[in-house]
């Protein structure tokens, strides 16, 4: 007995010692997905979609819109998806103002995983391919307001809960998924958010094309409320276990490569995208890391990231002035993008590479949880980089190369 007690204990030690941090999953499924960035007005749309890749479990999610310079939740919605089921959406803008940005944004999606907004305490019903669910900023109708979206930000998928809905295969009701839902714990347990949400997202722009991205999957974050629209969640709850730090060590990245190309037809951008930086509610800010301060009393994260850009051709001639000594850094808020050619000197070169690196990096610290990853004593900053690049018949978006 006293044998099989030690054994029991044992096993208890190793079961707890390697609990798995919150990390990114190379292989694009998690608990938590990030789209770097979204697009709408002068000519660009946004698709999106997120897929269920469990065969068994039924699974409901919160998609949040994010502001690029204050990372507050614009706009936020539950997505119902039941086993190896797809969400699929668009965003745009309706109406821009004189000075370009968008005055009436729009969510629309004809996929029966969504609810159509309620309106003045309607029956809550599900869209379908006749009748779309469309959620429009300043809808006077909306029992829940919301103001425009930005012309761009980034995007969040956080897992709610799974749920055991018969007959756990292809198929289950919306409704009773729904049922389930609302029924549910408010607390959810890791067991009850598996990884196994995936999703992409598609920049689409007029006269150039369309180029679709991988979200980034964060795995094992174990999201720990139950998400409800109109509410705080993610990265912004104070009782999450999994703290803000953690997802910062998960994210740290520097060196990046990127290839450029610039001349007629032809572009690139780059785009930063700084998740954890959350400068509209300094409360999480505990051992996070310190992003610049700007200045203003009592706020301590809402300064800019600034980034140095050193650039070549293919030849390993190099732009002089981004070498020795480094010119002025660009420098971004929560998401922002640069343009090779304009913002990012090429000195003539028509293609290259460009080696983007923070200007007075941190170094990454292991966390709370244990360290799954291989980013403690990284330098740099927890950063999600992205390109865009135009070539005639080509139109790409992948992440930026990096490494140590």
């Amino acid at each position: 007995m006293l044998k099989k007690c030690v054994v029991a204990a044992a096993a208890a030690v190793l079961l707890a010692g390697t609990a798995s941090a919150v990390s990114v999953n190379r292989e694009g499924t998690g608990d938590f997905l990030i789209a770097p960035a979204y697009f709408i007005g002068n000519g660009m749309t946004t698709d999106l979609r997120v897929i269920n890749t469990s065969a068994t479990k039924s699974v409901v999610a919160k998609v949040v819109f994010r502001h690029p310079t204050s990372s507050a939740e614009v706009l936020d919605f539950l997505i119902y998806l039941s086993p190896s089921d797809v969400w699929t959406g668009t965003v745009s803008c309706v109406t821009a103002a004189a000075n370009g940005n968008c005055a009436k944004s729009r969510v629309t999606s004809y996929d029966d995983s969504i609810q159509i907004p309620a309106v003045n305490a309607q029956t809550v019903t599900f869209a379908s391919a006749t009748n779309p669910a469309i959620i429009e900023s300043d809808d006077a109708n909306a029992i829940i307001g919301r103001t425009a979206l930005p012309n761009q930000g980034y995007i969040e998928v956080i897992m709610s809960s799974e749920y055991d809905v018969a007959p756990n295969k292809p198929g289950v009701l919306k409704t009773a998924i729904a049922a389930q839902h609302e029924a549910g714990p408010v607390i959810i347990t890791d067991k009850k958010t598996p990884n196994v949400l995936a999703g992409f997202v598609t920049a689409n722009a007029t006269g150039v094309g369309s180029a679709t991205l991988p979200m980034v999957a964060l795995e094992n974050y174990n999201n720990v409320r139950k998400a409800v629209v109109g509410e705080v969640s993610g990265f912004d709850l104070t009782t999450q276990t999994t703290t803000l730090a953690d997802v910062e060590e998960a994210l740290w990245s520097n060196n990046h490569a990127v290839p450029y190309v610039v001349g007629p037809n032809k572009f690139t951008l780059v785009t930063y995208t700084f998740p954890t930086k959350l400068s509209f509610d300094d409360s999480n800010l505990q051992n996070q890391y310190r992003f610049p301060n700007s200045g203003q009393p009592g706020r301590v994260g809402d300064g800019k990231v600034c980034v140095n850009h050193s650039v070549y051709d293919n030849t390993e001639n190099s732009v002089a002035a981004n070498i020795s000594p480094l010119p002025a850094p660009i420098c971004f808020d929560e998401f922002q993008w640069a343009v090779f050619g304009t913002d990012i000197a090429t000195a003539g070169f028509a293609e290259g590479w460009a080696n983007l690196t923070f200007r007075t990096p941190q170094i990454a610290v292991s966390q709370t949880t244990p360290d799954d990853n291989t980013n403690v004593g990284r330098v740099g900053a927890p950063a999600i980089v992205t390109y865009m690049l135009k070539e005639p018949n080509k139109f790409t978006w992948a992440y930026a190369a990096s490494a140590r």
